[in-house]
């Protein structure tokens, strides 16, 4: 009996330790502005609080973090449990874009006033849609490819001034190509917007990639899909054109996550797509 406790006490250690050294929490995606963060941690922990606040999960012991454009310093990232990591956020900085005045001014048409805020509606509701389902679509786990072959005229977070008026940053990728080169679904996701011609986005397409994690194409030439079609990674769902608000044929791509906010309102962080690409 001696000679077995050494040989018991150590298959006890053993079993002690084996659950702490489970209890780890993971991160990937790089800690930049416009970054997508996917945080993992025990099973059984029950959550995750960014800065304090409870993030849900895009499934059980996984979460999703966007990093808004201005974001600097450190972020906190704490589980239920008691896991807490800091992410020391890199630095980056924009470039700024001048271009024509394309009509923009700071008094419009209350004619377009009031189209523009019907636009603005149904892409908010495709949005709520998205993260009203989290589980619809499990695309935000695939590594996502470029939509579009062309060139590249425009990035995320540059400051654009349009005939001397400074405007929003720039909230995507641009591709220029000739009108009516493919656009390809990035990774797996279910169509929440498809129509147009809008005022500034021309026609678009909105794809919802599950936990929140949804993605647009604006000024396309040609739509392929419908609003309610579940379409796979590569899938075409649009053309290369100059609708909208456009300087010349292109694509913009953009990347949201989005979440209910508390009080009914709806969080949405812009991300840089070109960040998704391997």
């Amino acid at each position: 009996m001696r000679q077995l406790l050494p040989i018991l006490l150590q298959m006890l250690l053993a079993l002690l330790a084996a659950p702490v050294l489970a209890q780890s929490m993971t991160i990937s995606g790089r800690p930049i502005p416009g970054g997508l963060l996917i945080i993992g941690i025990p099973p059984g922990d029950g959550g995750l609080k960014l800065d304090g606040i409870p993030i849900p999960a895009a499934e059980p012991g996984r979460f999703l973090v966007g990093i808004p454009r201005d974001a600097v310093g450190t972020m906190t990232l704490k589980s239920f449990g008691g896991l807490e990591t800091k992410v020391v956020l890199e630095p980056r900085s924009y470039r700024i874009q001048r271009l024509p005045a394309l009509g923009v001014t700071d008094a419009p048409a209350p004619q377009w006033v009031q189209r523009r805020e019907r636009e603005v509606a149904v892409m908010r509701s495709g949005k709520w849609s998205a993260a009203a389902a989290p589980a619809a679509s499990v695309g935000w786990k695939q590594a996502f490819a470029i939509p579009a072959v062309g060139r590249e005229t425009g990035v995320y977070g540059s400051q654009r001034v349009y005939g001397g008026l400074p405007r929003s940053p720039h909230t995507g990728l641009d591709i220029a190509a000739r009108i009516g080169t493919p656009v390809k679904a990035p990774a797996a996701g279910i169509v929440r917007v498809a129509t147009g011609p809008f005022l500034l986005e021309g026609n678009v397409v909105l794809l919802d990639h599950g936990a929140g994690l949804v993605t647009s194409y604006l000024h396309l030439d040609s739509i392929s899909v419908r609003p309610g079609d579940k379409v796979a990674r590569g899938a075409v769902i649009g053309s290369i054109g100059n609708t909208g608000r456009s300087t010349g044929p292109h694509l913009h791509w953009g990347m949201s996550l989005v979440r209910p906010a508390p009080g009914g309102g709806l969080d949405e962080v812009r991300l840089d797509p070109k960040l998704m690409l391997k």
